[in-house]
């Protein structure tokens, strides 16, 4: 029974290193940028949470694009492409509505900063020992972004069946999320690794002179 009720809590929240054991970062992004909208959508003009739900929509779009182009050495234009787009994303977000730029941006590092890697590494869990010794407080974690998500839901003052149709959705989405994890569509990769690609090209350029 135990072990039961560990998987549907687990089958719910999420898996303790993501259902493709690849990591939760990808879903915790999601979730804020889910949660993000919400509030807007709830609290802050209408015409400004328009706005942000395309540039979110455009941003999570070109991360997946960027993901799978991988940003190898042959990618240096993608990777401008990806830091000039997201710059251009950010200052349309405050230029919009300043103070939800930012408020938004800080519950997004929130939630990336919780969410464990496939070793079961986050920011406040620095070493993978503990974690693997402790998988439950993995759990918590999952368990932690997922209230956040379903108090803010049931906070919007819509019926409830569309509340509950917003939860399951998200249920459905998750395993999808893991997977494009599993493919490398991760927020820090891609930009990590577009880091990496511009300081290539800068040495090579320097080199060249």
């Amino acid at each position: 029974m135990k072990k039961l009720m560990l998987n549907v809590w687990r089958g719910i929240v999420g898996a303790e290193y993501g259902f493709t054991e690849e990591g939760n970062e990808q879903w915790y992004y999601f979730v804020s940028l889910v949660i993000n909208l919400m509030l807007i959508w709830w609290l802050g003009p209408q015409s400004d949470a328009l706005v942000f739900t395309i540039l979110a929509v455009i941003h999570l779009v070109t991360i997946c694009i960027f993901g799978y182009l991988m940003l190898d050495e042959e990618g240096v234009f993608y990777s401008y492409l990806y830091y000039a787009t997201h710059l251009v994303l950010l200052i349309m977000a405050l230029l919009t509505n300043f103070w939800w730029a930012v408020i938004t941006t800080l519950i997004t590092l929130l939630a990336v900063s919780m969410a464990p890697d496939c070793t079961g590494i986050n920011y406040y869990i620095r070493d993978d020992e503990i974690s693997s010794n402790n998988p439950k407080l993995l759990l918590i974690f999952n368990t932690i972004i997922f209230i956040a998500f379903v108090v803010v839901d049931f906070l919007l003052p819509i019926k409830l069946w569309i509340k509950l149709a917003i939860i399951a959705g998200m249920l459905l989405l998750h395993p999808l999320i893991d997977y494009l994890e599993g493919d490398c569509i991760i927020i820090s990769d891609c930009t990590a690794d577009s880091i990496d690609v511009i300081i290539e090209s800068i040495k090579k350029l320097k080199n060249r002179k």
